[in-house]
């Protein structure tokens, strides 16, 4: 298992702000999460809640098109996420942020990567010929979910 959690934890125990920090940027991912499943289908993946002070959210579109059919919803948008929220939002800001990665958020999903057999043998033959151990054993790992090696 990974150290990761703990070296976050002693990070966390060492500078408080961050662990507020981690906290406010796992709320406002719920909240883009909640928006994206409110949202029509013509809008979800093209604009994200990006921040909410109080009763005000704010959402990113992709383009000003996206931003100005977003503003026509807002009322609509604002009374499917106040409630579903236990504060409830009165305004929200609509901007334009074209560069901007607009990826929906998801919860992330388990990597389902299916390779043939002679894929999968291709890699591993690979890796055997490759002297960096951390590369040889990544693509080791990567051949074996292929099929029989």
């Amino acid at each position: 298992m990974s150290d990761k959690p703990r070296a976050f934890a002693r990070l966390c125990q060492q500078h408080p702000h961050l662990l507020q920090l981690h906290s406010r940027a796992q709320k406002l991912t719920q909240l883009d999460i909640l928006l994206q499943a409110i949202l029509p289908s013509n809008f979800a993946g093209r604009c994200r809640l990006v921040n909410r002070e109080g009763s005000e959210a704010t959402i990113i579109a992709e383009n000003a098109a996206i931003a100005s059919l977003l503003r026509f919803q807002t009322r609509k948008i604002c009374q499917q996420l106040s409630n579903q929220l236990a504060e409830p939002i009165s305004k929200i800001i609509v901007k334009v942020r074209p560069d901007y990665q607009l990826q929906p958020a998801r919860a992330r999903l388990k990597n389902t990567l299916n390779l043939s057999d002679d894929n999968a043998r291709l890699i591993k033959q690979t890796a055997e010929g490759i002297s960096d151990l951390q590369l040889k054993a990544a693509l080791s790992r990567l051949a074996k979910r292929g099929g029989k090696s």
